[in-house]
């Protein structure tokens, strides 16, 4: 993990990944901002129950991929002092060992954009605390017993300022 160095208030900032994950069967995959950095848990995840969530995080906003959704596909969420948004279903699904580039753009409110290889697939309002510092993470484990890796190409997180 970083530093909490990054706010949304200080102008857009932005996490861009190209990443790609060998085996998408029994996943858990989050890519964004966080505030949490003492604990070692997913910031964002399925409750696994239907396409509900659980947030570990009290500010985080990103997106993440769960197979215990019931939707297995890219969802863009955020939550903002401990309540969450409301998700976004961008209908794309990941393909096993194959590239993807995922942007999270946060606004100086604190609203998230989330673009999948280039489209807007969806914006969540109020996702984070504009104020609050964050952190990148790219954040992955198995709920299964087999195994499997994610392979990052690059990280680029930008701070526009105003």
């Amino acid at each position: 993990h970083q530093a909490l160095q990054w706010k949304a208030n200080q102008g857009t900032l932005t996490l861009e990944t190209m990443l790609k994950i060998s085996a998408i069967t029994d996943v858990s995959l989050f890519v964004g901002f966080t505030d949490q950095i003492a604990a070692l848990e997913m910031p964002i995840l399925s409750a696994a129950s239907a396409n509900t969530i659980t947030t570990n995080a009290t500010d985080a906003a990103g997106f993440f991929f769960d197979t215990a959704m019931t939707a297995d596909t890219f969802w863009l969420a955020g939550v903002k002092n401990d309540t969450d948004g409301t998700h976004v279903n961008s209908t794309i699904a990941p393909v096993a060992d194959t590239w993807i580039r995922l942007v999270v753009k946060l606004d100086s409110s604190g609203n998230a954009t989330g673009l999948i290889n280039g489209n807007v697939v969806g914006t969540v309002a109020n996702a984070v605390t504009a104020t609050v510092a964050l952190t990148p993470v790219i954040a992955m484990f198995r709920r299964a017993a087999s195994s499997a890796t994610i392979q990052v190409d690059y990280i680029n997180v930008i701070a526009s300022r105003a």
